[in-house]
């Protein structure tokens, strides 16, 4: 039996963007607030884990000058505490749309994204692909080194759904790590086609989203 144990929710002009993470175990416990310069975070303890839950805004205006209208961004950081077995999977999914809510995909290079629209506004919602968590894997960044070549361009613990993403987390042994980052921008729909502002936005890397936040560590 799965038990959604935390559930963060976005209100956006096409629907509400959901965030959260669900276990096979029923325990957890708040045990920590803290403040970073661009964003904020929540500490929760599991029966098997620390898991820390940032949540922030995209600095804007974006490298080549365009702004957003809104923007969310999550970071779930997960660390293996205890050796005994335990499952969560993490989800960032749009729910409540319209029913004239066009859906599309909207990979890029270490990008894979959904792309949200109406007659109004569009949406994107983005997070890393198999191929930078390998990357990460390989220099042990928040990716267990072991890991290595289980994920790929083809191939991520991430799976793209029509409207976002679900990542179940892999079996981590004692004291291993994992980053794991969604985000979501929404602007007014552009007459211009070629304009990307929402897609550019959620095209982040995790160590410059860290140095934007104010996140330092090893």
């Amino acid at each position: 039996m799965k038990h959604k144990l935390i559930n963060k929710k976005y209100k956006t002009p096409i629907g509400v963007v959901n965030c959260g993470l669900t276990s096979d175990k029923s325990s957890i416990e708040l045990i920590e607030n803290k403040t970073y310069e661009n964003g904020q975070s929540e500490m929760y303890k599991t029966d098997s884990f620390q898991i820390e839950l940032i949540e922030f805004k995209i600095r804007t205006p974006l490298y080549n000058g365009d702004t957003l209208t809104d923007s969310q961004g999550w970071i779930w950081r997960i660390t293996k505490q205890r050796a005994d077995l335990g499952s969560i999977q993490l989800n960032c999914n749009l729910i409540d749309f319209d029913s004239n809510t066009d859906f599309d995909t909207a990979t890029g290079e270490h990008l894979d994204a959904i792309e949200a629209s109406n007659s109004d506004w569009i949406l994107h919602i983005g997070t890393e692909d198999g191929e930078i968590m390998n990357w990460r894997a390989k220099e042990n960044d928040w990716f267990p080194d072991r890991l290595q070549d289980k994920v790929n361009f083809y191939q991520s613990i991430t799976e793209m759904e029509k409207n976002g993403f679900k990542t179940k987390i892999p079996d981590l042994k004692l004291n291993e790590r994992l980053h794991i980052q969604y985000i979501c921008a929404y602007d007014k729909k552009p007459e211009d086609v070629n304009k990307v502002n929402t897609w550019l936005a959620v095209d982040e890397f995790k160590r410059k989203l860290e140095n934007w936040i104010g996140i330092w560590s090893e």
